[in-house]
């Protein structure tokens, strides 16, 4: 059932039985959603398209204002006008009859007197009575196809389900992937109505919605046909089908992910570097994306902060999951404790630090303004390799760039962009080092402590500055006698000999290894960074 009203229909009605088309006979078909009885000369404010406008031309006498009249109507899309002959009008010009035919815009005439007010009261019980119909069948719809997800076991019997239901074709389309049809043919059908849509904007024989899946676009459903004109309540039908195929989808997705726990020993592998090449090779041609392995990789981190509540990460993943694949990554994802480790492989090859910096932020967003705003993470990304074989190397830099990022959240994501901490941090590892920087700059922080000297800030910025004392005061807010008095009690206790070059090398990485603590990771301090 079409739901809709034409004006070919309108011959089988009592009002209408005298009536009779002069123009416009290509657009009997028209739907008629509502009638409007109309004397104004303007009239472009007043109907909104698809009317069925009626008049008895008592502004309308004179032929210029009756052709446009009618190219008013024609330009707001109205479904047809009907003309009462009498007092008024006694005949349509050529001239409008001419302009009706070209547009297919019937024009119905009635010979004699005709209620108004009976064709109005008429046509819409007719469309209202056929708006409750189609309200009562598509729930009726929704609710059929809901039980229906319950009980399937692929998604394409919810597509089936819509073709058989409208007797129209369908298409999905996954992001990324090529469209699957119901019935499995009507290709190059779907490729020209899709043609057409794309370069008009709108058809008359096509139609799609998108899937959305967590607030992110997770695919398309369209519906073409060449047969007939899709209409409103097939429009209605599809959307409330693609609902139902979201929560599936939702639902398929958030098993897999907790099921998805079988290749964890082979991750745990790749990333320990003790997986054979053969068996990493096997699974990464086993994925839907054959070219793995030929790409980039990188290792991203997030370490969650302890929390009293239980958080399920399901949803949050199956978020990332989606967001960095719409970017043109592939995700391999590792769940620990207070910990997720996600493999992930470029496929686009250009622009990836800015493509990984778009997903973190979006992420980001996603836990700040949805359930997981209470969820604290710390992000870190390693080293980008090009082979999969090197997955291992890029899981220890990110390792130790979490280690730098836990105590410094304002420095970069990137483990690239981090070399002067990384080797710092190689520092703090080393027990027999640190002893060394603490104990030579120790008379400076004791002096600090006391006197609330800083000493340890001045020779930081001026040995920034290459020791350019002017530059040195300004950007200490300081005049150059409190600078030089500053630099003189660094001497007498540190010596003056700091300034030599091997020892100025030092000096500048042993500060910086003291003002830093990266290896002392308190997760009770990390924070949403």
């Amino acid at each position: 059932m079409s739901y809709s009203l034409t004006v070919q229909e309108l011959f089988d009605k009592k009002q209408f039985s005298e009536v009779e088309i002069i123009a416009g006979y290509g657009g009997v078909f028209n739907t008629i959603k509502w009638v409007h009885i109309l004397e104004s000369k303007e009239i472009t404010s007043l109907i909104k398209g698809n009317e069925l406008i009626l008049t008895t031309g008592i502004q309308l006498i004179e032929e210029k204002t009756l052709f446009n009249f009618v190219e008013q109507l024609i330009a707001k899309e109205a479904a047809g006008l009907c003309i009462e002959f009498g007092e008024h009008i006694q005949s349509v010009p050529h001239q409008v009859i001419e302009l009706a035919d070209l547009h297919s815009f019937p024009i119905l005439v009635f010979s004699e007197m005709v209620p108004f007010i009976e064709i109005t009261q008429e046509i819409h019980s007719i469309l209202i009575n056929q708006q409750y119909e189609m309200i009562k069948r598509l729930e009726n719809y929704s609710q059929e196809i809901n039980k229906l997800t319950l009980k399937i076991t692929h998604f394409e019997h919810i597509l089936m389900r819509l073709n058989k239901y409208l007797n129209v074709n369908v298409a999905f389309i996954i992001n990324g992937q090529q469209p699957l049809f119901m019935p499995n043919e009507k290709h190059q059908i779907y490729k020209n109505l899709r043609d057409k849509y794309e370069t008009k904007g709108r058809s008359k024989h096509f139609a799609k919605c998108d899937v959305n899946i967590l607030e992110e676009r997770y695919g398309e459903v369209c519906i073409f046909t060449e047969d007939r004109t899709i209409n409103e309540f097939e429009l209605l039908v599809l959307d409330r089908t693609v609902i139902a195929l979201s929560q599936y989808l939702l639902r398929s997705l958030y098993i897999e992910e907790k099921q998805n726990m079988h290749s964890r020993m082979l991750l745990e592998s790749w990333l320990s570097g003790s997986v054979e090449d053969s068996v990493i090779t096997s699974f990464l041609l086993e994925q839907s994306f054959h070219h793995l392995l030929n790409c980039s990789y990188f290792v991203l981190i997030d370490q969650i902060k302890k929390s009293k509540k239980e958080n399920d990460l399901n949803y949050y993943k199956l978020y990332s999951r989606n967001v960095f694949e719409k970017k043109g990554f592939v995700l391999f994802l590792l769940e620990e404790k207070q910990r997720l480790i996600y493999v992930i492989a470029d496929i686009y090859g250009n622009d990836i630090k800015p493509r990984i910096i778009e997903c973190i932020e979006k992420i980001k967003n996603f836990r700040k303004n949805h359930k997981y705003i209470d969820l604290s993470v710390t992000t870190a990304v390693g080293q980008i390799v090009n082979h999969y074989k090197l997955v291992h190397q890029s899981y220890e830099t990110a390792q130790d760039t979490l280690l730098i990022r836990s105590n410094a959240a304002h420095f970069s994501y990137f483990y690239e962009d981090l070399y002067l901490h990384q080797l710092v941090l190689q520092m703090q590892k080393n027990k027999a080092i640190m002893d060394i920087a603490k104990k030579y700059l120790e008379p400076l922080y004791e002096y600090d402590a006391k006197n609330n000297g800083n000493l340890i800030a001045t020779l930081q910025v001026y040995l920034q500055c290459n020791c350019q004392k002017n530059e040195t005061s300004e950007r200490l807010f300081i005049v150059r006698q409190t600078l030089y008095h500053r630099l003189s009690k660094i001497e007498s206790l540190i010596g003056s000999d700091y300034m030599l070059p091997p020892k100025r090398l030092a000096v500048e990485f042993m500060l910086l290894a003291t003002q830093f603590n990266f290896q002392s990771t308190d997760s009770e301090n990390l924070s949403s960074k």
